[in-house]
């Protein structure tokens, strides 16, 4: 979804802003999540899903986009390969200061 896409579902709050990562590695997506449980992550000009190199970066765009506050949530398969009970979710409210 492009920005200017995004920033209306902000503001009408039809999403709500969310960051994603994987345990190890050092991307990050920024994007909506909506009431479905669908992502719609931030894409460029030619459609292609934007990548931040961290945290702050995805932070900042979804801040500059009129979020005050995201989702940030991190999967890992480290819980699922000791056999813990846990989903292998890191999921938590994150302020975004501009």
């Amino acid at each position: 979804m492009d920005r200017t896409e995004l920033r209306e579902q902000f503001e009408h709050s039809y999403m709500d802003p969310v960051i994603l990562s994987y345990a190890d590695s050092n991307h990050y997506l920024a994007g909506g999540l909506d009431v479905l449980g669908n992502y719609h992550l931030i894409t460029d000009k030619q459609g292609k899903i934007v990548t931040y190199n961290s945290l702050r970066e995805a932070e900042v765009e979804l801040a500059e986009l009129g979020a005050t506050e995201a989702t940030f949530d991190m999967e890992t398969a480290y819980d699922e390969m000791v056999g813990s009970v846990s989903d292998g979710h890191c999921r938590f409210k994150l302020p975004l200061v501009h």
